[in-house]
């Protein structure tokens, strides 16, 4: 798959994310998470069911072959990497590698892959605790938990710019202790303690962070 253009790699790597985060990788949720028009998004699956890196319908969206997650799993393991780099020995600001490392990951090789792992001293994860192996993020979503329950910040599943700057903000970073303190009926949103501080969270942005979940008493 050496050939695989950098964009149609960005586009297997955006199912994955969506994969990862229970969301059916719809013309419409593509083109949100890529920023592109939806008839882009249109062009570019027909060219990548051609090629037998995704299957499509319009029911379901489209899905990853056996070839396509081969592809993008190689590609993510760049990215995550390529985001160790830049936080890890750059030192640059934890929110914006994730874009960054977008431009990063297309120009990396096997011999330049196996280099980089071996200075980062082999992670597992990236900086926004995202495994670099082909396997699902741990943790199940903070929106799950009850009032009164928390756990540990595993992993976050939107790496967005603005999403990660928000969080750091909140201090919700990997490795951090939360906990659900208060939930808004009718789906409103989750009232969160994070390092002693109150937050108001969406329940949206709460699926999108996994937790290793414990009890915590009241």
């Amino acid at each position: 798959m050496a050939d695989v253009s950098a964009s149609a790699e960005e586009y297997l790597e955006a199912i994955c994310r969506l994969a990862d985060r229970g969301e059916a990788a719809t013309p419409t949720e593509l083109a949100r998470e890529l920023r592109v028009a939806p008839p882009s998004v249109l062009g570019m699956l027909a060219r990548l069911k051609q090629r037998g890196l995704v299957t499509y319908s319009r029911g379901t969206g489209a899905s990853l072959t056996d070839d396509g997650r081969a592809c993008a799993g190689r590609l993510r393991r760049r990215h995550r990497l390529a985001e160790r780099l830049l936080t890890d020995l750059l030192h640059l600001p934890w929110a914006r590698v994730h874009e960054i490392a977008c431009r990063f990951e297309h120009v990396i090789d096997d011999e330049v892959e196996g280099y980089l792992a071996e200075a980062l001293d082999y992670p597992t994860t990236c900086p926004h605790g995202n495994p670099l192996a082909g396997v699902t993020p741990g943790g199940q979503p903070l929106a799950a938990l009850n009032p009164g329950e928390g756990g540990t910040l595993h992993c976050i599943l939107d790496e967005s710019a603005p999403v990660l700057e928000y969080l750091a903000g909140l201090g919700l970073r990997p490795g951090v202790a939360v906990e659900v303190r208060e939930a808004a009926p009718f789906g409103g949103p989750l009232t969160v303690a994070v390092a002693g501080r109150l937050h108001a969270l969406a329940r949206d942005m709460a699926r999108r962070l996994l937790v290793a979940p414990r009890e915590v008493a009241a």
